[in-house]
């Protein structure tokens, strides 16, 4: 019996498996995670534990990781021991002195952006959903609602390359903020006053008052420092209730 094999014309077109797209998603996963919160400063982490949450190997995790050791956000307390970047006192105020800068600037950039009415309209709905969530008591989605009203704003600047340097800042910052969620009536008093104060924020905007945009924005930021500040200061005297 003959048997007989067509001949081939080509090779098959595969398309490559592209690995960097892996890492990059896990990367802003992760980095999306600092940004709002998800993680407390201190908090250990571990490589495989992360790939196990993400669905993926601990390649592009690791990849992640280093990056974000890169940006400071995540340290090499140990040998085999990663953490989330702790709270230090002189060095959160430097980064709030920076923020305040900048994001006050990219807050007045954001008061005179062409697309005023379509800002102010999203500005009005982070803001909603975060004083909901905090109703609900879901502090969750207020801190994401919080980073989603300062970046709906900063991106209005037209600078991406300024909302890169602000975002890396975030970095080292929102699991500080998101700490207040050990002390119920203190996370709810700091975001409370935000809420008050988005909507100054949203006004200044609204009548496109950069001034007026700008001190908010740094009103917000400090106050909000401030709170946290005296709240790490209470734990490291001792005391039963820091929200006191």
């Amino acid at each position: 019996m003959n048997t007989f094999e067509l001949p081939k014309t080509s090779k098959p077109v595969l398309a490559p498996v592209d690995v960097t797209t892996v890492q990059e998603r896990v990367y802003q996963s992760l980095r999306l995670g600092l940004l709002r919160g998800e993680f407390l400063p201190g908090e250990q982490v571990s490589i495989r534990a992360l790939a196990n949450m993400l669905g993926t190997s601990a390649m592009p995790v690791r990849e992640a990781i280093a990056r974000l050791i890169a940006e400071r956000a995540i340290e090499q307390a140990g040998p085999r021991t990663l953490r989330v970047a702790p709270y230090l006192f002189s060095e959160h105020e430097a980064y709030i002195r920076i923020r305040m800068q900048l994001e006050g600037y990219a807050a007045e950039r954001a008061a005179g952006a062409a697309n005023n009415a379509q800002l102010v309209a999203a500005l009005n709905d982070h803001n909603s959903r975060m004083e909901d969530a905090l109703a609900a008591r879901d502090f969750d989605t207020a801190l994401s609602g919080n980073q989603a009203f300062h970046f709906e704003l900063y991106r209005a600047s037209g600078y991406p390359q300024l909302m890169d340097l602000i975002s890396t800042l975030w970095l080292r910052t929102g699991p500080i903020v998101a700490s207040a969620r050990k002390d119920v009536s203190l996370f709810e008093r700091i975001f409370t006053s935000g809420v008050r104060i988005h909507a100054d924020i949203i006004d200044a905007v609204k009548q496109r008052d950069r001034a007026a945009a700008r001190w908010a924005v740094n009103l917000d930021i400090r106050a909000s420092h401030l709170s946290i500040r005296r709240f790490y200061k209470s734990l490291e005297k001792g005391v039963n209730n820091p929200a006191e």
